[in-house]
C-alpha cells in the first residue's frame, strides 16, 4: 500500500480526494497547523516520518481568505519546496489551470502544445505557468491541469454549478453573468484520474484534464432547471459574451485508454442531489443575492 501525501486537504479538491484514495492507498492529508508547506524543514520531517511516497499538491493559495497579498510567493514556494524533495519521491502530482494558457485571451480546445504562446499577467496564472515549465524539465512531477473542477465541498457562493443546483433547490432563479463556453469536469472523474496517475508511469508531464464536451453556461442551467423538475427562469444578466475556457483532452484520453467520464446531466444530477438533500448546509439569505 502506498503512502500518500495530500497537500491543501481541507479544501475542496483535497477532502473530495481523502474520500476517493484512502480506500486503496494509505492517505495522509494534515491540515495547515500540522504541516506548512511553506516550512520546508517541517515538510522533510513529515516526508521521512510517514515514508511518503507520492505527494499530491492540491494546496493553494486562496485570496478569499488569505487575501491577494504573496499569492504568487506562496504557490511558488510550496510547490518550489516539494521541487526540492522530488527526487526523494517516488513522484508528485499536482494540478495546473487553464490560466497557463492566459485567461486574457480566448482558450479554446487548447492542446498541451499550445503551451507558451502567452505568459500570464495574474500572480495565479504566473505561478501555475512557471510550475508547468518546471515539471516540463523534472523526472517524476506531473501537471494535471484543470479547466473547472465542479462537485460536493465546494464554495457554492461563488462556484458557477453548485450555485445553480442551490438555486435550483430553494426554487430561485438562475443567474449567469456572460454566457460562455466551457467543459467542467465533475470531481469523481478527476479522482479516477488521479488513481490512474499513481498507479502509473505517464508519458508525458502534463495533461488537459476536462470533459468531452463543450457546453454553453447557460447549456449547464438548462440541464439543472431539467434536473430540479421545476420552472426556473434563467437570467441572462448580459448580452455579451466571455471569452471561452475549454480545452482538448486527447492526450489523455490516448494516455488511459479505458477513461470513462461520466455524461454531464447524470453528473449534475448528483450535485443537484447533494444540495436538495443538504439544504442545512446553505445559507439562503447568502444564496439569494449570489451571482
Amino acid at each position: 500500500m502506498k503512502n500518500i501525501l495530500i497537500t491543501g486537504g481541507s479544501g475542496f479538491i483535497g477532502r473530495n480526494l481523502l474520500e476517493g484514495l484512502n480506500q486503496k492507498y494509505r492517505v495522509y492529508a494534515p491540515c495547515h497547523k500540522e504541516l506548512d508547506i511553506l516550512d520546508y524543514p517541517s515538510l522533510v520531517a513529515f516526508i521521512k516520518k510517514h515514508q511518503i511516497e507520492i505527494v499530491i499538491h492540491a494546496a493553494v493559495h486562496v485570496p478569499e481568505f488569505n487575501g491577494k497579498e504573496n499569492e504568487f510567493y506562496n504557490d511558488m514556494k510550496m510547490f518550489l519546496n516539494l521541487e526540492k524533495i522530488s527526487p526523494f519521491l517516488e513522484k508528485i502530482i499536482y494540478f495546473g489551470s487553464g490560466a497557463e494558457f492566459d485567461k486574457r485571451f480566448d482558450i479554446k480546445n487548447v492542446k498541451e502544445e499550445d503551451f507558451g504562446k502567452h505568459i500570464p499577467i495574474t500572480e495565479y496564472g504566473l505561478a501555475k505557468y512557471t510550475m508547468s515549465k518546471i515539471a516540463h524539465t523534472s523526472n517524476n512531477i506531473y501537471n494535471l491541469r484543470l479547466f473547472g473542477i465542479f462537485g460536493k465541498y465546494e464554495l457554492w457562493h461563488i462556484k458557477f454549478l453548485s450555485n445553480i443546483c442551490c438555486k435550483a433547490v430553494f426554487d430561485l432563479p438562475i443567474t449567469i453573468r456572460k454566457d460562455c463556453w466551457f467543459n467542467f469536469l465533475y470531481i469523481e472523474d478527476l479522482i479516477n484520474i488521479v488513481k490512474w496517475f499513481i498507479d502509473h508511469t505517464p508519458g508525458f508531464h502534463d495533461y488537459n484534464v476536462c470533459h468531452d464536451n463543450n457546453y454553453l453556461l447557460s447549456d449547464y442551467a438548462k440541464m439543472v432547471v431539467q434536473i430540479s423538475g421545476k420552472n426556473l427562469d434563467i437570467r441572462l444578466l448580459s448580452t455579451e459574451r466571455n471569452l471561452d475556457y475549454t480545452s482538448d483532452n486527447s492526450r489523455l484520453h490516448s494516455e488511459i485508454s479505458d477513461l470513462h467520464i461520466i455524461p454531464i446531466d447524470q453528473a449534475l444530477k448528483k450535485l443537484y442531489h447533494y444540495y436538495s438533500n443538504n439544504k442545512t448546509m446553505i445559507d439562503y439569505e447568502r444564496l439569494k443575492v449570489s451571482r
